[in-house]
């Protein structure tokens, strides 16, 4: 029976058992993680820690998926514990790197431990917010490999959401720290959710009468296609605008965000007279903080604050993205349209959550979002001490209605965590930097993946002996006759098909017809020659059913012994590493273990590490000016939207870096995922670098969006001072280039306002 914690008091509250609890862990020293739903006050364990840690004298990390996420948290302790002890890492800010409580996004803190493990060697605790993270197909590794590589003297606060196999997670995590992790849940929503459908005929209805009516309508319809006027956002606003309000309104589409706010804005005025007074000076004071706004979405954006209606999403500028949440936080936004990036870990808390569309774009297909990504969002309903109640509402539109496009909406069928663990080619370069080939391979078998197939391995091979055993058993019973013509069931099977086989003929003719006819002379004489045993019926029906039992159970054995046979538990990531690391030797990074000076700049690289080494080994960075420069390298790694094309013009020569990534990809093998370029971008970057304003700029961008921009030239930056940083000392002439190109992009509303 698990020991109640006492009763324990921070901050002037009391905090729930499930925080008691964790602290208590805390306060014996001890690795703790948490899985509990959102909105139910996770964070006040990070806070405690930090406080904690600091008045002892002690250095906390706080590492975060997101870059918004990092900010707020930073702009949030520093309320805590005061400015000088604060610091920031995130690529394109560091502030105060040295302060005993740092925030950082998770890959700052991988690559510290891998390049410099003095620098945290004295951190005392890790805060490891949204770990759940680990299973993102794009970034989990950075979590498995920070878990890893964290020293064993090291403590870490991990903060999920309620995942179904967190004690799988926290039994890895022991195994590869070598030292407890205490596991602490909680499934009560400190506000329970109410989940509904909408549908503009039906009003808030379930999934059960949906389906009735869907079935009825297409029953009624002439092609099997129902005709009924789609439900819309304006619908539900309406339905839910008297009782349930401010609301998110999860739309997963940008352009649809805004489109559907503006047509909001048309129809409804949420604010009062004095709240427009709050909403303005509530502005003011935030442009305070920023140089001015120059954003073509301002103007219509303003109108619709004051209106208590918004948007937010990533193609925003940060300061319009800062508005919007600080009104939102005050309660003067009644109804606000967002991407599920409002989502990650942000605490913006409402009374209601609304869903557009049960599916979403992932970047290959439309899919359905799943059970975990449904309550990320749909946990942000429901105000501790506010609401008794959390709704959550999801549009149906019956005219393209299938149940398997919307989540279960049941909290205990979200999706186990599934490791996501790839090896990059910094990450080798990192290891045969750092560790010996016994070592590597060692390393290599620690990952939450091969975790996972070992566990996954015993569980079939237990199940796998539970069956074969029976099997053994079963036919140790069957009748030894039951494969002979003499056993009446095979006996009786053999005449239906000679039956089945004179029917046939009738309808066949010429030389088949005689080919089928001497297989059925060949049959009847054979039976002719057999006499069946006389078993009683009872005694044939029993048989027959435990021979088809027999065959299920042997179905099932094969079929399990193939599974077992399957799963890799030594050596998973071995192939990979000996292919990634031939490619690493016929490109001069490694020679016999061993790395070479193309190896020792590309292991401090994280974006695009290949590409990145070639341009600069080959000269390119060295012949460019400053802004050609800063257009080249934002095109490094960039994501181009849908729309977005490769320019023909740019303001630098583009072959000799095509010649490059073709080498890459055709002549050593890599991956065009690892050579990603597209410079659709990199005119704007070389206006800007110029000087130009950013209106200016806006006028060039054609359908690229302003946030877009921004977060382009910050992750251009980013890149500069990884490259920065990896020739200093040897390259003293590019690293003041560099040095310039950073102030010339990081200027006005490009640089962080924190």
């Amino acid at each position: 029976m698990t020991k109640q914690p006492a009763t324990r008091m921070y901050r002037g509250f009391t905090l729930d058992p499930f925080q008691a609890q964790a602290v208590d862990f805390i306060d014996e020293n001890k690795s703790v993680l948490v899985a509990a739903p959102t909105g139910v006050g996770k964070t006040l364990i990070a806070d405690y820690i930090i406080e904690k840690i600091f008045s002892e004298g002690g250095r906390v990390v706080y590492t975060a998926p997101i870059k918004a996420l990092s900010n707020q948290k930073y702009r949030e302790f520093k309320a805590l514990v005061g400015t000088e002890a604060m610091g920031i890492l995130t690529g394109d800010v560091v502030i105060n790197p040295d302060a005993p409580i740092l925030i950082m996004t998770t890959e700052i803190f991988r690559n510290m431990l891998q390049e410099d493990p003095e620098r945290v060697r004295d951190v005392r605790y890790v805060i490891f917010d949204e770990v759940h993270y680990i299973d993102d197909p794009e970034r989990g590794s950075v979590w498995e490999e920070s878990l890893i590589f964290m020293p064993s003297s090291m403590r870490f606060l991990g903060l999920s959401a309620t995942i179904p196999n967190v004690d799988e997670l926290a039994s890895w995590i022991e195994e590869v720290q070598d030292s407890t992790v205490e596991v602490v849940t909680h499934s009560e929503r400190v506000v329970p959710l109410k989940h509904s459908l909408y549908e503009r005929s039906m009003g808030f209805t379930t999934m059960r009468s949906v389906q009735k009516k869907h079935r009825k309508l297409v029953a009624d319809s002439f092609d099997g296609r129902p005709e009924v006027q789609t439900t819309t956002h304006l619908d539900l606003v309406n339905a839910i605008k008297d009782t349930y309000l401010p609301c998110l309104f999860f739309t997963f589409s940008r352009r649809k965000c805004e489109s559907n706010a503006l047509a909001l804005g048309e129809a409804q005025d949420f604010l009062g007279k004095t709240q427009k007074a709050e909403v303005q000076a509530i502005i003011e004071s935030v442009l305070e903080r920023y140089p001015n706004i120059e954003s073509g979405r301002w103007p219509h954006l303003r109108r619709l604050l004051l209106k208590g209606i918004a948007y937010h999403h990533a193609g925003m500028l940060p300061v319009l993205k800062d508005i919007v949440e600080e009104l939102f936080t005050h309660r003067l936004i009644s109804v606000l349209y967002c991407t599920e990036t409002f989502a990650v870990g942000l605490n913006f808390p409402c009374k209601t959550v609304c869903f557009d569309s049960s599916t979403k774009w992932d970047g290959v297909s439309f899919r359905p979002i799943s059970n975990r990504e449904y309550f990320q969002m749909a946990g942000r309903a429901g105000r501790r001490g506010i609401d008794e109640e959390g709704f959550v509402f999801t549009i149906v539109d019956l005219n393209y209605f299938d149940i398997s496009q919307f989540p279960s909406m049941k909290e205990d069928e979200v999706e186990p965590l599934k490791s996501q663990f790839a090896l990059t080619y910094n990450s080798i370069l990192n290891l045969v930097k750092n560790y010996n080939e016994q070592d590597i391979h060692r390393i290599l078998g620690q990952n939450f993946a091969t975790y996972q197939a070992r566990i996954d391995k015993k569980h079939f091979e237990r199940q796998l002996a539970r069956e074969a055993q029976q099997l053994n058993q079963l036919s140790s019973g069957l009748c030894m006759e039951r494969e002979n013509p003499q056993c009446p069931i095979v006996y009786y099977k053999l005449r239906q098909k000679l039956k089945k086989k004179q029917r046939r003929s009738r309808f066949i003719k010429g030389r088949a017809r005689t080919a089928i006819s001497a297989e059925i002379n060949e049959l009847m004489k054979y039976l002719q020659d057999i006499k069946p045993a006389a078993c009683l019926p009872a005694r044939q029906k029993s048989c027959e059913s435990q021979i088809l039992e027999w065959a299920e159970l042997n179905n099932r054995v094969s079929s399990l012994q193939e599974r077992t046979a399957r799963i890799i538990t030594s050596g998973r990531f071995n192939s990979d590493l000996q292919l990634k690391t031939e490619i690493l030797e016929d490109l001069d990074y490694i020679r016999e273990g061993r790395l070479l000076p193309r190896g020792e700049f590309a292991a401090q690289i994280y974006t695009q590490e290949l590409l990145v080494t070639e341009l600069y080994f080959n000269g390119i960075f060295h012949e460019l000016d400053r802004d050609q420069l800063n257009a080249l390298i934002v095109a490094i790694d960039y994501e181009p939207r849908k729309g977005e094309f490769y320019p023909k013009n740019l303001p630098f020569d583009v072959k000799p870096v095509k010649t490059i990534i073709r080498n890459l990809i055709y002549r050593y093998g890599v991956d065009e995922r690892d050579a990603g370029f597209h410079p659709s971008i990199s005119n704007l970057a070389y206006l800007w670098s110029k000087g130009s304003s950013f209106p200016d700029l806006l006028k060039e961008a054609g359908g690229i969006q302003e946030g877009d921009i921004v977060q382009a030239f910050r992750r251009g930056i980013d890149v500069m001072r990884q490259i920065k940083a990896a020739c200093a000392g040897q390259d003293l002439i590019l690293s003041a280039k560099l040095k310039e190109c950073m102030d010339l992009m990081d200027r006005d509303l490009i640089t962080v306002n924190l």
